[in-house]
């Protein structure tokens, strides 16, 4: 049973024209809903970790408004025997750790964290399937979303790639100006900016091997159509993920 399995990854990494030969992608959409659900999951952690890591590079304490004290005018027009007045006895402001309150903003974002993946899946399976169908193909609405769902797989290499690179940034900033913050986190990020371009031209470049051979299987192009067809799209993706 390994070895079936080990031989499969290899043929899929190797030759996805001749995996998709023996595992038709319609078939696959299960497994590439899978996928889908499972890049959503690293987004959310990876996105915890990146909220961590900046929360890391934090050593100062921020004068914020107190939320367990009322607005002003609650407290100026309600006296100490009102219900309102609850909380009035509360200092204005408090001091917080920087950290936190950075930790506890990029929690804002995990809701877009989860969806994301979902749309792009979703869109992704819609433009090849007509991108195919401009190529004079006949592709399969669930092979071409389950060929979108394939093709995430190459994405959680990037986002590891791209978890490194910032782990390594910023390793060694410490932020004691929260004023300063956003240019000191710029600054240590500027060195890997050629990194994470490697990153995304690598991802879209295995994207692009794959999808061309699943196509080809599934919508019955030959080889140099369903590259084609693939590859308009994903140079207009890659421009968008360069810009």
């Amino acid at each position: 049973m390994s070895r079936s399995v080990s031989r499969s990854v290899w043929l899929f990494l190797r030759n996805p024209a001749a995996f998709f030969a023996e595992h038709r992608p319609a078939a696959t959409l299960p497994v590439a809903v899978g996928l889908v659900i499972a890049l959503a999951v690293a987004l959310v952690l990876s996105l915890l970790l990146l909220g961590s890591m900046l929360a890391g590079t934090m050593d100062a304490t921020l004068t914020i408004d107190n939320p367990d004290r009322p607005p002003e005018w609650v407290c100026e027009q309600h006296g100490s025997d009102s219900p309102e007045w609850e909380g009035c006895d509360e200092p204005e402001t408090i001091e917080r750790d920087a950290g936190s309150l950075v930790y506890e903003a990029t929690t804002d974002y995990l809701g877009y964290a989860a969806v994301v993946p979902f749309v792009v899946w979703l869109l992704g399976g819609l433009v090849l399937f007509g991108a195919a169908r401009l190529a004079n193909g006949t592709p399969s609405f669930a092979g071409t979303f389950a060929l979108a769902g394939w093709a995430t797989i190459p994405e959680f290499v990037r986002l590891a790639a791209s978890l490194l690179a910032f782990r390594y940034a910023l390793s060694d900033v410490t932020i004691s100006d929260p004023g300063r913050g956003p240019e000191v986190i710029e600054a240590a990020l500027t060195p890997i900016g050629p990194v994470l371009t490697i990153a995304t031209v690598v991802t879209v470049a295995w994207q692009w091997h794959l999808l061309t051979g699943g196509l080809e299987q599934d919508a019955d192009l030959s080889r140099g159509a369903a590259a084609a067809a693939v590859g308009v799209p994903l140079a207009v993706w890659l421009l968008l993920g360069l810009a």
